[in-house]
């Protein structure tokens, strides 16, 4: 949804009906993704959220030194439609989604200057409040990740576990780059990244704060399995 309107000229341009949407995820509590939460809800009156409840946790990011809010409204954390997540949710038969991922390293940098307020107190954020979409359908299986910020590679292997195996197309930000403070995440731990992800059977979309200079890296490295989309990009699975 983003942090305002622009959502909504978006759906007006691609020709999607905002009020016949009826189940939506949102990935993680910062702004960027659902700051305009209440404006959805009041042009859709009916759609499920599925959202996980410590995303109305109070967020903050580091900007030279100091936090400031990216949280999302909290007011709205007693609307109906909303539908709190557990660690693994099971919606439907083609729908699953998951935030147990076990972090093994490989995470973006700029985790650490994203916070979490808990018991009062401002914390590194563990992001527990993120999760992961996976769509089965005819065989196939999609993986969406909001922004990865517990590593793509740690997620990629815990949905791997979900999905049986199965080979996965994968779309979503992988955050190596942080767009408040304009920094590129290493060369070598892009690298790194790009290793592990590399097998002839998944395909990659990835946008948003993956950034352009780690997309060149990887795509040196994962070739045509990797592909840039955009908004307003479609593409066919």
């Amino acid at each position: 949804m983003g942090p305002n309107g622009l959502f909504l000229e978006n759906a007006v341009k691609t020709g999607v009906n905002i009020a016949e949407i009826d189940t939506v995820v949102i990935s993680h509590g910062h702004v960027d993704h659902a700051g305009a939460l209440a404006l959805f809800l009041q042009h859709n009156g009916s759609a499920k959220i599925y959202i996980r409840e410590s995303a109305f946790d109070k967020h903050y990011a580091k900007v030279l030194g100091l936090p400031f809010s990216v949280g999302l409204n909290s007011s709205l954390k007693g609307d109906k439609r909303l539908i709190f997540t557990g660690g693994v949710e099971v919606i439907d038969d083609e729908l699953t989604l998951f935030s147990d991922v076990r972090v093994n390293g490989l995470t973006p940098s700029s985790n650490k200057a994203l916070l979490a307020e808990i018991n009062g107190k401002k914390r590194l954020d563990d992001f527990k409040h993120e999760q992961n979409l996976l769509v089965a359908e005819g065989g196939k299986v999609v993986l969406f990740a909001g922004c990865a910020h517990a590593g793509i590679v740690n997620i990629k292997e815990r949905a791997k576990q979900l999905a049986d195996g199965k080979p996965m197309e994968i779309i979503g930000g992988f955050h190596l780059y942080n767009p408040i403070s304009k920094k590129h995440e290493s060369k070598e731990l892009v690298d790194k990244i790009a290793l592990k992800l590399d097998d002839v059977e998944t395909r990659y979309y990835t946008c948003h704060c993956t950034g352009q200079r780690a997309y060149g890296i990887m795509k040196e490295k994962l070739k045509g399995n990797l592909e840039y989309l955009s908004a307003g990009g479609e593409i066919e699975i």
